[in-house]
Formats: C-alpha cells, sequence, structure tokens
C-alpha cells in the first residue's frame, strides 16, 4: 500500500483543525501521514494538534509564510508517494484517498485526480450547488477559471517534484496555478464523479477577500503568458482567458455597492475581449450571471442578481433592457428548487419577485399553486407545519 501524505496548512483555525484532522485519519484508506503544519497561529492552534496521540499526526511549526509557504514546508516534510493537500476548516470525506487511488491504480498513466467537493456552511450544513465541474478535455482550458477544489484532488509525489512547489508570492488561487503547470508539462490529469471533500464556506467573511482574489488570478495569467515556453495552442487562449478573468472580478465587485464602477469596468473589458458574449442579445452573458447564483456566497442572491441588471455598463445596454425578463425567470427557476427543496420562505420570496418583475406569472397555474402551498406553510404553526 502506497502511503499518502495528508498537507493541513494551520492558520489560527483551531476552533475547525481537530475535525479536519479526524476526517483525514478516518479515511478507509488507512496507510496515510498528517502533516499539520502550524503558520505562526496564535490561537489554540499548537494545543489541537498535539492533543492528537495518532501516531500518523506530525504538529511543525514555522513563522508565518503564508499558504503556499505553509504547503511547501509540508511538501517537503512528506514521505508519501502521494500527495494531497486539507485546509484546516474543510473536511475528506471518509472514502476520498479509496476513491481517488482506486482510479490512479486503474490508469498508471494519470499523475492527478480530482473529485467533486460539497459547500458547507460553519456548522457543517450543506450550502450552495455540488462544485462538479469536470475537468476539461483540453487542458489549455484551464486557463478559462480553476474548476477544482484544493482539498477534492490526489497528486503523485514525482509530477509535483516535476513541476515544483506552490508559488508563495500568490495569496490567492495558488492551487489553480500548479493546476497549470502541470497541465502545462503534460500531466495526464483524472476526475472521478463523486463528492469526496467538504469546502467550507464562512458567510461572515464571504470566503476571502474580493479583491485579493481578483489581484491573485490577474497575477497567475500575467506569469503564465509571460513564459517563454508557452506553446501557440495556450498562448491562443489569452484574450478568452483574460476575459473570464474579468467577469470574475466583476462577480467579486458587484458584490460590495461601493465597489459597482469598478464591476462595470471589468464587464466592458470582458465583453470587449470575448464579442460572443454579446451573441443573442447577450444571452451568454446573461447565463454567466445565473450562474453566479449557484456560488454559496451570497445571503440574497436575487438582491445580487438585481444589482448586476441595475448597474450594467452602456455596452450592455441591449441586456439591460431585458432586465425584467432575465430577473423573472431567474427568480422563478430558484422558486422551484427551493419548492423542491421545502425551503418555503426562499419559494415564497423568490415568486414575489418574479411577479414583480413579470407579473404574466401570476397566470401560470403552476407558480401559482407554489406560491399558496408556501403562503399557508409559513402561517402554520410550527408542529403542524412539519405534516403539511
Amino acid at each position: 500500500m502506497n502511503q499518502v501524505s495528508v498537507i493541513i496548512p494551520a492558520y489560527n483555525q483551531g476552533h475547525y483543525l481537530a475535525a479536519a484532522i479526524q476526517s483525514a485519519l478516518k479515511q478507509t484508506y488507512a496507510n496515510v501521514e498528517v502533516l499539520v503544519i502550524d503558520d505562526g497561529s496564535t490561537d489554540n492552534t499548537a494545543q489541537v494538534a498535539q492533543q492528537c496521540s495518532d501516531p500518523r499526526v506530525r504538529y511543525i511549526y514555522q513563522q508565518n509564510r503564508g499558504l503556499s509557504g505553509a504547503r511547501n514546508t509540508g511538501i517537503r516534510h512528506a514521505n508519501g508517494d502521494f500527495l494531497t493537500y486539507l485546509d484546516s476548516d474543510d473536511l475528506f470525506l471518509p472514502r476520498k484517498l479509496e476513491l481517488l487511488l482506486a482510479e490512479l491504480n486503474a490508469r498508471p498513466q494519470l499523475g492527478f485526480v480530482a473529485g467533486q467537493a460539497m459547500p458547507i456552511d460553519e456548522v457543517g450544513q450543506p450550502i450552495g450547488k455540488l462544485f462538479d465541474q469536470e475537468l476539461p478535455a483540453n487542458p489549455t482550458h484551464l486557463l478559462l477559471g480553476n474548476p477544482l477544489h484544493v482539498g477534492s484532488v490526489l497528486l503523485r509525489r514525482s509530477w509535483q517534484e516535476r513541476v515544483g512547489f506552490f508559488d508563495e508570492a500568490l495569496r490567492s488561487y495558488e492551487d489553480w496555478d500548479m493546476w497549470l503547470r502541470l497541465a502545462l508539462a503534460g500531466c495526464p490529469m483524472g476526475y472521478v464523479a463523486q463528492p469526496v471533500s467538504l469546502y467550507r464556506f464562512h458567510r461572515a467573511q464571504m470566503t476571502r477577500d474580493g479583491r485579493q482574489m481578483t489581484t491573485a488570478t490577474f497575477a497567475v495569467l500575467d506569469n503564465f503568458f509571460a513564459r517563454a515556453d508557452l506553446p501557440l495552442e495556450w498562448q491562443a487562449m489569452k484574450a478568452r482567458a483574460y476575459s473570464r478573468a474579468h467577469l470574475r472580478a466583476a462577480a467579486q465587485a458587484y458584490r460590495v455597492v461601493a465597489a459597482i464602477p469598478e464591476a462595470k469596468l471589468h464587464l466592458q473589458k470582458a465583453v470587449e475581449l470575448e464579442p460572443t458574449l454579446l451573441l443573442d442579445y447577450a444571452e451568454p452573458l446573461a447565463r454567466i450571471f445565473a450562474g453566479w447564483l449557484e456560488l454559496p456566497k451570497h445571503e440574497d442572491g436575487l438582491a445580487y442578481l438585481e444589482r448586476i441588471y441595475t448597474h450594467l455598463p452602456p455596452e450592455l445596454a441591449l441586456l439591460a433592457r431585458r432586465r425584467a425578463q432575465k430577473i423573472g425567470e431567474t427568480a422563478v427557476q430558484h422558486a422551484f428548487t427551493a419548492y423542491a427543496a421545502r425551503d418555503w420562505a426562499r419559494a415564497r420570496r423568490a415568486l414575489y419577485l418574479a411577479i414583480r418583475y413579470q407579473p404574466r406569472y401570476l397566470l401560470n397555474r403552476g407558480v401559482l399553486s407554489i406560491l399558496v402551498r408556501a403562503h399557508l406553510f409559513l402561517l402554520r404553526p410550527g408542529p403542524a407545519a412539519q405534516s403539511f
């Protein structure tokens, strides 16, 4: 049995760390070592890590160097033939290593394999949409964005040695940079269509600082396209890659009212670089906006969508004219999803919004049925509501 090294960078997340360590130790594949890299924490991280009596756990302290620096320290101390990464506030599902190793053993030519990730909130409850985007068939399409959660991957140590360590100059998206370097080096990559990790989102801090993530996005692309050894096939992706980066930057900026002017500039640049986004009255862009609502970053996704359509740049005047239509359609879709999940309050709020923008939905029997049932459910007392 080959050993797997689980590298846990830890910085002031002591309240989550014990659960992360246990999720690595309780794998159905037992030959693991767990390296907890304390990146200069000032909380109880050291105490939590050192309380674990399992000999497979090693605690290593270092002065603060950031996430990449902590992962790199873990790599340098790792003994395993395979490497995997677990942020201290995330969790592995019990069969993660079993599933990913089975794929690597079945296809020995693979150097890297990834699975799906399930987003959870601070207390471990599922939120948002499963991170189930497969790796692109064409590796150059990885330039369009990172489809993976770092906790959902498993890497042969030999491939890490070939491409080097995480870039310590990056404060975010250092994992995306690593996957790009692996792909460019020719690392064959596989995918397992099953959830293998739990990705924790902190609603209070909206996951991460948006500007930091935007800065890192462009830093990754700038570094990559500055490479003298970049093949023509990869160079040809430059305009699309930067367009998608500007779209992600706009998505981040629209979350903050004060950053709306910045968001509009990013949208302008995105359509300038990728004019096909404006085809069919900018329908490709409208689909992208709707997709942003699936991320578990928004307390009120529909209010976020309203903000976007209310503050579009002049270049998107055709899409702005479809504001009522697109918000109404998206609100109805969200209402049906909420209804299926028995989230009556969210279903009712979404339908009220849909009807406000598109009164024609009052003539839709399905919409009216959901609205009445949701309304009646919310009027009932707690015990009776459970049998509704």
